[in-house]
């Protein structure tokens, strides 16, 4: 039988290598102060004071662990768990039936986490800070990714660190930006059951989460059932500071399913913190033209040398605590203290796309050379905004500090001789900035330009309806129009007339030349009755015999001309040759002058 026993030994070599390097491999002999020396690299830059550790009772809940070949995130570091450290070594196998323990929890991560923790396992170290920030890298894991458990709970997680120098209280940094606690309850895909029995919940930070490792065709290096992707945990300091942090990992409430938390090997480093990234994809880029100051608020008393996107060269002129920005890049800060210890920090700037406003000039005619006119600054808006819809021109201002708001920008008047510059500001609903474009406004002195212009159409001819179009010069010139010398309309039809008489004005609004020439609007009845009872038996023109040269033609519908009169005839009776035409409508041209026809109709009724 020993034969046997070989061939299946080869046959598993063979057919399962994977099996073998697929594990991490776990050392619990070290003992607290060298697991401080694994996660610090042993960074003599980085005060550390003699540490402590404890877990399980039987053997070691703590121990450093090496990739050993596997696809594990980290190289080496240590691993914090819920029971004996050995069990960690993968693949996961949920029957696994190792040694465990059973011991207490931990007080301090209970009163943060409302939780009743036991088979607590934590690293705790003193530490002094050389800079303003504190961050390493790690993995939460567990067994209670499976079932339905992330759905109702998880074991407890904390990263805790204070203050001893200023003894503030313990402040939990094992959490996500937000400040939501790592768990196994807060970080995982949609759980979705075929087992009705089971639970069923939403997806929760899916965004954290690694993998699952229950996949036996997959041979996991870790012996837990689902990891998080790397976290990173951060904290700021206070430089000179003397800290305590403590790793904590316990279950929470009864020993069932076990978790780890695995510290990435030579993260822990007191580094640099010049900020958040300012980044166009959270709407926290710096806006275009603008200059930052990037700010390591740390003391002169340091060596400094600032790089841009990757550049071994550090960049010329560079040696202050403070560097200021005018260019997108990701800049890094190197800075020596005088025993020559190096701390680093590094931040991507990016900066918004710009709206490009364009400054504008708004001209108006001066008719009374005062300087004065009223300008609607909103009307060159799609100019300044060069029609980008998602730019919009949220105020305008008479200063270029943007303090004294104009109240009314559809009529600003403009009160001085010379050139007026107002500023409108331009917001874009896809970033956080805005820009500012400059509106010159000017005024241009009248003149009068003799210049012949075509007749006007009278486009209706009826009391109280009456409406006139006055006809541009045949030019690419853009005109205004007014029937009184003083109110402009870029309209060239005026409705609604009454009778009398009228100055056309039509002027050039690039070089405010204009010329002018008189029109009359008369008044006619639109229908007239001759059957002899005295009330509108005749068709006439009201005050037509003001004008001694004028001649009115009325025509039937075929254009035959009924009847002539002359501005002293007392109208028309209906009657051809003496006959009575019948109720129809008739049509009349009206000549008052050589340059001025007008054309209407009325009705006749019997």
């Amino acid at each position: 039988m020993s034969w046997i026993k070989t061939l299946l030994f080869v046959l598993f070599i063979c057919c399962f290598p994977n099996w073998i390097m697929a594990q991490i491999s776990i050392d619990d002999t070290q003992n607290a102060d060298q697991l401080v020396r694994v996660v610090t690299n042993n960074n003599s830059c980085l005060t550390v004071y003699p540490a402590t550790a404890t877990g399980s009772p039987i053997k070691n809940s703590f121990a450093t662990f090496d990739k050993n070949g596997s696809n594990f995130p980290f190289t080496s570091g240590i691993v914090l768990s819920t029971w004996e450290a050995e069990n960690s070594t993968g693949p996961y196998n949920p029957a696994f039936s190792g040694s465990v323990a059973s011991w207490n929890g931990d007080s301090n991560m209970d009163a943060i986490l409302g939780i009743n923790s036991l088979n607590a396992t934590t690293l705790e170290f003193d530490f002094e800070s050389a800079t303003n920030f504190l961050s390493f890298n790690y993995i939460f894991a567990s067994n209670e990714y499976i079932r339905d458990y992330p759905c109702s709970y998880s074991d407890g997680l904390a990263i805790l660190i204070k203050d001893i120098t200023t003894n503030s209280n313990y402040t939990n940094i094992a959490t996500l930006p937000d400040g939501t606690p790592v768990s196994s309850k807060n970080i995982h895909p949609a759980i979705s059951n075929s087992d009705p029995t089971l639970a069923k919940c939403d997806a929760k930070n899916e965004s954290y989460f690694g993998q699952f490792n229950t996949d036996v065709a997959i041979l996991s290096p870790i012996n837990y059932a689902g990891q998080t992707k790397v976290l990173n945990a951060q904290s700021k300091l206070e430089i000179g500071h003397k800290y305590r942090i403590k790793f904590v990992i316990a279950e929470d409430r009864s020993k069932a399913q076990f978790s780890a938390l695995f510290i990435e090997a030579g993260s822990f480093t007191s580094k640099i913190n010049l900020g958040k990234d300012r980044l166009i994809a959270d709407n926290t880029a710096i806006c275009n033209g603008e200059t930052f100051d990037i700010k390591t608020n740390m003391s002169t008393t340091y060596a400094y040398k600032w790089y841009k996107d990757g550049a071994l060269t550090p960049l010329i002129g560079a040696t202050n605590p403070t560097l200021t920005v005018t260019q997108a890049g990701i800049y890094k800060v190197e800075a020596m203290d005088t025993s020559g210890c190096v701390f680093t920090g590094e931040i991507k700037i990016e900066y918004a796309p710009g709206m490009n406003l364009k400054d504008v000039e708004l001209s108006k005619c001066d008719d009374n050379g005062l300087g004065i006119a009223v300008f609607d600054l909103t009307s060159v808006q799609s100019i300044i905004t060069n029609n980008v819809s998602s730019t919009t021109i949220e105020g305008y201002y008479t200063d270029n500090t943007l303090t004294v708001p104009i109240v009314t920008p559809t009529a600003f008047e403009k009160t001085t001789t010379g050139d007026q510059i107002v500023y409108a500001k331009g917001i874009n609903s896809k970033i956080s900035c805005s820009e500012t474009a400059q509106i010159t406004l000017r005024t241009m002195t009248s003149s009068r330009n003799q210049t012949n212009l075509p007749t006007p159409i009278i486009k209706e001819f009826a009391g109280g309806k009456n409406s006139i179009e006055l006809i541009t010069p045949s030019t690419n010139a853009i005109y205004e129009f007014s029937i009184d010398g003083t109110n402009y309309q870029k309209n060239p039809l005026f409705t609604r007339l009454p009778r009398g008489n009228y100055l056309a004005y039509i002027r050039n609004t690039s070089n405010c030349e204009y010329t002018t020439y008189p029109f009359t609007i008369l008044d006619y009845p639109t229908f007239f009755t001759p059957n002899g009872d005295g009330i509108n038996d005749v068709w006439k023109i009201e005050n037509f015999d003001t004008y001694p040269q004028a001649v009115i033609s009325i025509f039937d519908q075929y254009g035959k001309l009924l009847k002539q009169m002359m501005s002293n005839s007392v109208g028309w009776d209906g009657t051809f040759n003496g006959y009575p035409l019948p109720s129809n409508d008739y049509w009349f041209q009206l000549i008052l002058n050589d340059n001025q026809t007008i054309n209407g109709h009325f009705s006749l009724k019997r």
